[in-house]
């Protein structure tokens, strides 16, 4: 299955994604030894190909003969699709550049806003407001789970083992 001319290395996201597992049960796999992992430049580790694809066999055998048979009978696709993950990722880097806007770049905007405008605007901003709150629930339903890594604090929540104070 290794692809000639391609890349003999793979970073965690797309190792997490070749074998359908948590970020946690990769870091198990690295410390039960079953997986080699090899340091990168502050990107986390890479793994070898052969040795994910492997693992990824042994993990999913029959959901692997079941979607090669699949594969063979389907069409090929059109265009690159990009998996959720990256989708994901690529909104929220653009999204960052809300942190560049001021109060007073908000009130422009809004001054400068139609009425025929409004109703499709707000949708908009409701839809992604909703989505977003929806990733953060995601999130931390996933850390909570955690048995390697822990969540980092939340910007602006107290430290956790502060005790609330009595005022």
């Amino acid at each position: 299955m290794s692809r000639s001319g391609g890349f003999s290395f793979i970073d965690e996201g797309e190792t997490i994604r070749r074998l359908d597992v948590d970020r946690d049960t990769l870091l198990a796999f690295v410390r039960e030894k079953r997986l080699r992992a090899y340091p990168g430049v502050g990107k986390g580790n890479f793994f070898r190909l052969s040795d994910v694809e492997a693992l990824a066999r042994e993990l999913h055998r029959d959901a692997v003969k079941a979607e090669a048979e699949a594969e063979a009978d389907a069409e090929p696709a059109k265009g690159k699709l990009f998996d959720p993950a990256y989708k994901v990722h690529v909104r929220l880097l653009a999204d960052l550049k809300w942190y560049d806007l001021s109060n007073e770049d908000l009130r422009a905007w809004v001054r400068e806003m139609t009425p025929d405008g409004y109703a499709r605007q707000r949708g908009n901003i409701t839809m992604v407001a909703e989505r977003l709150q929806r990733l953060l629930a995601l999130m931390d339903e996933a850390a909570a789970g955690w048995r390697e890594l822990k969540p980092a604090e939340q910007p602006g929540a107290p430290p956790s083992d502060a005790t609330p104070s009595k005022e």
